[in-house]
């Protein structure tokens, strides 16, 4: 790994990764040899610092601006690809978790995923938490003449289903010394398929609880929460941890707000309770006889961010 520019310079990095992917594309082709580009965007994280003539061509501030940003560089990857192997060549866009609501202004629109039920207690259901407006992201998955056009899938998908559908388009088989959370998604971009996951397990966070712990559990149209905690809002406010047991759950299709969790008196409650509870135990029982798989949270120094106080994207832990 070598780090070209440090500090960076926002504004100029859209310029950076345009040129990067650009070139990447265009050599692979030029070469005829096969290539996967992963493009980590900065947006829309803060500190948003979109390059000045996308400043100029809104009036709805720093935020849109970067958005618009954003678009530009991803049309700008779509059409190179287009360009040189489009009828060989998938392009998997998605996000990693919601809006960061004690942003304000800057932090984006959980749109219809409010988690009601949280805010009405306090604090932000968006990222850092559980809720829809968390850990919900849009995706779009484009390869023409391959994927349909203009088609919205309902199939439960997740970011860890990109390592086995990758493979499986490469004719790669996966080691099977080991246990994987995602699967091949073939099937839902090529065939209409709308069968995903039956059920995923969602991490704590950082709102409440141990972070990674698993104590939110999606069944099919149905999530249950063993803990809720709200995130900092715009305005500082936050919402208490609290342990639920037994959880609540709530119907997403009939209540993607997720205001008002079933009756736990309900037949339908009880029904769901038994299925939320096997599929939990089981992956909890798996998770502690999984003696492969390690989280790898090493660091090396040298690619460490700078320390600079006077800088916005440096950082200077533990120093004053």
């Amino acid at each position: 790994m070598s780090i070209v520019e440090q500090p960076v310079n926002l504004s100029a990095l859209t310029e950076h990764y345009a040129e990067r992917a650009t070139r990447i594309i265009q050599h692979a082709s030029k070469n005829r040899k096969p290539f996967f580009l992963y493009v980590a965007l900065a947006h829309m994280h803060v500190p948003l610092s979109p390059a000045v003539h996308f400043v100029n061509t809104t009036r709805q501030g720093v935020y849109s601006a970067s958005l618009r940003e954003m678009d530009s560089l991803i049309g700008l990857i779509k059409n190179t690809s287009d360009t040189t192997d489009k009828e060989n060549t998938i392009i998997w866009f998605t996000g990693d978790n919601g809006p960061w609501s004690q942003k304000c202004e800057f932090s984006g629109s959980v749109g219809p995923f409010l988690g009601s039920w949280q805010t009405h207690k306090g604090g932000s259901s968006a990222k850092q938490t559980t809720w829809e407006g968390g850990h919900r992201v849009p995706t779009i998955a484009y390869w023409p003449g391959k994927i349909p056009a203009n088609i919205t899938s309902t199939a439960l998908l997740s970011v860890l289903d990109i390592l086995p559908t990758v493979l499986s388009l490469a004719r790669v088989g996966l080691p099977l010394d080991r246990h994987y959370d995602g699967m091949d998604a073939t099937e839902v971009l090529f065939s209409r398929s709308q069968t995903g996951h039956k059920t995923l397990f969602h991490p704590n966070s950082g709102a409440a609880g141990r972070f990674g712990d698993l104590q939110t559990v999606r069944l099919e149209q149905y999530k249950a929460y063993y803990l809720t905690g709200g995130a900092e809002a715009c305005g500082g406010g936050t919402g208490p941890e609290q342990l639920h047991d037994p959880p609540l759950i709530f119907d997403l299709s009939r209540d993607v707000e997720e205001g008002a969790p079933l009756d736990s008196s309900s037949a339908e409650y009880r029904g769901v309770l038994e299925r939320v509870t096997a599929e939990r135990e089981a992956v909890l029982q798996d998770i502690a006889t999984d003696n492969v798989s390690r989280a790898d949270y090493t660091i090396d120094p040298a690619a460490e961010p700078c320390c600079n106080h006077q800088h916005i994207v440096c950082r200077c832990q533990g120093q004053k």
